[in-house]
């Protein structure tokens, strides 16, 4: 490879590394949040409104984000994009090549990358549904788990850090927020805490 070619393909990684890293950080916020709800759901249920509004708008962007790793559009910066390089730049590297072959068609076949990609067409960008039944058959469809999501995130890094030690000598370390997105759900629960106790006080 060429310094330009260089160039281009850490651009590509750094882009899919950028989009893991928020999408390891959305995945710890939801899973703090998700402790906290089996030990204190009555303090999450105390502030309804907030706590549904962050949800959400975490699982919208944990969608996009792991969408972004897929996209296949022009413009998109993900493994598309990164596999199309590498093929351009090396294609007289027969192994390189193979091993490309066998990342798409895992990429591909994912189950949980479908639904990713459903939510992300159908609700996150595009609200489709029409219904409360329609999105009740859909959600039953389309339903993602946090073990699926995580098991998804360390897939995709696995293949990005192929990339990155083969070609660039780098490895992305893109799972390095979680100890900071629990810590900080953990002082936000902790200060709902005090609020409910406080308001429950004062009605007493």
């Amino acid at each position: 490879m060429n310094p330009d070619q260089r160039k281009n393909l850490l651009a590509s990684a750094d882009a899919v590394g950028d989009h893991l890293t928020h999408a390891w950080n959305y995945y710890a916020t939801l899973r703090a949040l998700q402790r906290h709800a089996r030990e204190r759901l009555d303090v999450l249920n105390y502030y309804p409104h907030f706590v549904a509004t962050i949800t959400y708008s975490i699982w919208d962007d944990l969608f996009n984000k792991l969408y972004h790793c897929v996209d296949n559009r022009k413009e998109a910066m993900g493994f598309p994009k990164l596999f199309k390089q590498v093929r351009t730049y090396l294609a007289s590297d027969e192994n390189l090549m193979s091993q490309i072959g066998q990342d798409e068609t895992k990429i591909k076949a994912g189950q949980t990358r479908e639904k990713i990609v459903n939510w992300r067409h159908q609700v996150v960008a595009h609200y489709t549904i029409k219904d409360n039944e329609s999105f009740v058959t859909f959600y039953k469809d389309n339903v993602c788990s946090l073990n699926e999501i995580k098991n998804l995130i360390s897939e995709y890094q696995k293949i990005l850090n192929y990339y990155g030690k083969e070609l660039l000598n780098i490895v992305f370390m893109v799972k390095d927020l979680g100890t900071h997105a629990h810590s900080g759900v953990d002082q936000i629960i902790k200060a709902m805490i005090i609020g409910a106790e406080q308001d429950r006080t004062k009605d007493g």
